[in-house]
């Protein structure tokens, strides 16, 4: 009986099984041969298509052009730690805006040019709106900027630089022709070299550091900016009171030199831990298709994977051998064990895991991580410029209130000289509100980066623009009505604002449209002052012009000279306040679309 249940191993006695144990062991061995072949020639095959996997990437990022910052050409430095490189280019590009910004003291030399040249006031302040103009007309030099970066674009500035201040310089001293055309000329030219100079070293410092002292180091740049005209109205004042062409000639030999060493030393440094921000791309219907494509091509691998595990045939001698003969007769087939332990038989197919939908998740869009609760979480993620950038409302929104608030403030500002012979000041007191206004500029320029930075985590950037507006339409109120007594203090809350305006634009056209093209974006954003400022600049003169033919020097005094132009930057500063709102509103609403547009 016992014998019946267990037969001999060497030869089953149920006739129904006349196999032997060595025929069966001589089956699992040439069907162990045969999975081995099929696991060699499966590795074969994966370890080549690894190698042309790598090769077909190597092949499509050789094709791929580097669009990040440090693609332009730099020469060697002579000294090889980054870190004082870094330190070196912002101390150096301080000083280089600091002397770039000179346009903005002109106004303090205005009069005795004027006086020298034969000029009317319209005259000068035609001239003066022209060198405006170059100064926020970047489209040109900051599309040079995009296209060869720092270097190149400092050696233009000092080019620039040589010819306009030279020319000025030979105007004055009667060289060449006085007509107010060729003055127009070249203070045109050193507002081009003084933006060049000023888009080479913000770019270039403001992305050394991290996003997060960004504006901190924007706001100081900026500020050198406007510190400009109160150190070099302080020098005039102090060493060429009496030799305008004395001045001329000293500015054009500093701002040239000073330029030139700024091609060497300003520069893009690669320093560990700072980072391009990741730009959000713009996703369609040939993203999505090779997305679904990787998802497939990731589920043919996963079975591959399986197909390729060394198989390692096993008898279950307990089921057909050693079992009870229930089990023989009910179970006779040997199953085969796969090397992970699993009992699947070699026919069987892999199920699809978790994995294929993991897979998806890793190639959906960095956006899903970005922190919503930040209502400024765009900043950096976007690269916007040309025709995309000008169908945008944020940009035409941003751009007429520059064209208010940074026209009407320069136009104070080219007014100041006249302002104060109306109100019957001492000729010092020029010198003195052109200092003020700067100092005003540089409070507003270096604190608006630093409130910027600090409130960016709780607020919307563009309060920062309403605020600045603010600022402005309720001084020009003021002055409107009053202005004699009121002249210093409206002179330093007009450069507050206007300086504020200033470095909050300057952020937003980088965190807002990208790095990558900001001299062309920031030029058609500072197009919006520079013909703001020569518009307006040219209705006040007008107004003053008219007012002054029935006296009896050709001038005007009083504060009625004045009453219209204030209440028209008024106006127009508060109608930038509310479009300023409109753009909080209509950001908050669309940077969470455009962020689910590109999931």
């Amino acid at each position: 009986m016992t014998n019946d249940i267990n037969p001999p191993l060497n030869k089953l006695k149920d006739s129904n099984y006349s196999i032997t144990t060595e025929e069966l062991e001589l089956e699992e061995t040439s069907l162990g041969e045969s999975a081995d072949s099929i696991d060699k020639s499966k590795n074969l095959d994966s370890t080549e298509n690894s190698i042309k996997k790598p090769q077909d990437k190597q092949v499509k990022s050789k094709k791929k052009k580097d669009k990040s910052l440090h693609r332009f050409y730099k020469p060697p430095h002579f000294i090889k730690n980054v870190q004082v490189q870094r330190i070196m280019s912002l101390a150096w590009g301080i000083l280089a805006i600091l002397a770039s910004g000179t346009l903005y003291g002109f106004s303090t030399i205005s009069n005795e040019v004027r006086d020298t040249l034969g000029y009317s006031q319209t005259d000068i302040g035609l001239a003066i709106s022209m060198g405006d103009v170059g100064m926020y007309i970047g489209l040109t030099v900051g599309f040079f900027f995009d296209l060869f970066g720092p270097f190149f674009t400092n050696g233009l500035a000092t080019i620039l630089y040589v010819i306009g201040c030279t020319g000025v310089w030979a105007i004055v001293k009667g060289h060449i022709s006085s007509s107010v055309g060729l003055l127009c000329f070249f203070l045109f030219l050193i507002g081009q070299s003084s933006y060049a100079t000023f888009t080479a070293c913000v770019v270039a410092n403001v992305h050394n550091y991290t996003i997060i002292h960004r504006g901190k180091i924007s706001g100081v740049l900026c500020g050198m900016f406007a510190l400009s005209a109160a150190v070099f109205s302080l020098i005039y004042k102090l060493f060429f009171e009496d030799d305008l062409g004395g001045y001329l000639l000293f500015m054009a030999i500093l701002l040239s030199i000073v330029s030139l060493i700024a091609t060497y030393i300003v520069r893009l440094v690669r320093i560990e831990g700072v980072e391009e921000p990741e730009i959000l791309e713009e996703r369609n219907e040939e993203d999505d298709e090779n997305d679904k494509q990787k998802v497939k091509e990731k589920e043919e691998n996963e079975i591959d994977s399986k197909q390729e595990k060394p198989l390692k045939v096993m008898k279950d001698e307990e089921s057909n051998l050693g079992g009870s003969s229930n089990s023989i007769g009910s179970d006779n087939k040997s199953k085969l064990y796969v090397l992970d332990g699993s009992s699947s038989s070699v026919s069987s197919t892999p199920s699809n895991s978790s994995d294929s939908f993991q897979t998806s998740n890793e190639l959906a869009s960095h956006s899903n991580s970005i922190d919503t609760s930040n209502p400024n979480f765009l900043d950096g993620k976007r690269d916007v410029s040309g025709l995309k950038l000008l169908k945008m409302i944020e940009f035409w929104g941003l751009w007429i209130i520059y064209f208010f608030a940074g026209g009407l403030s320069i136009m104070f500002l080219n007014n100041i000289a006249i302002m104060a012979e109306a109100m019957k000041e001492s000729d010092s007191m020029h010198s003195n509100l052109v200092i003020v206004f700067s100092l005003g500029n540089l409070f507003g320029r270096v604190g608006m980066g630093f409130l910027s930075d600090l409130v960016s985590k709780r607020i919307s950037r563009f309060w920062c623009v309403v605020f600045s507006s603010l600022i402005l339409t309720l001084t020009h109120l003021i002055c409107a009505f009053e202005l004699k007594p009121l002249l210093y203090p409206a002179t330093l809350l007009t450069g507050i604002g206007y300086g504020a305006v200033v470095s909050i634009m300057v952020l937003l056209a980088s965190f807002r449209f990208g790095p990558r093209r900001f001299g062309l974006n920031f030029g058609f954003l500072a197009l919006s002052s520079a013909s703001g400022s020569l518009i307006f600049s040219t209705v006040s003169s007008k107004i003053y012009d008219g007012l002054s033919e029935n006296s009896d020097d050709g001038k005007c005094y009083g504060n009625h000279c004045f009453i219209v132009s204030f209440l028209l930057s008024f106006a127009l500063n508060l109608l930038s306040v509310i479009i300023g709102l409109f753009l909080i509103y209509y950001t908050k609403k669309t940077d969470k679309k455009e962020l689910n547009k590109n999931k």
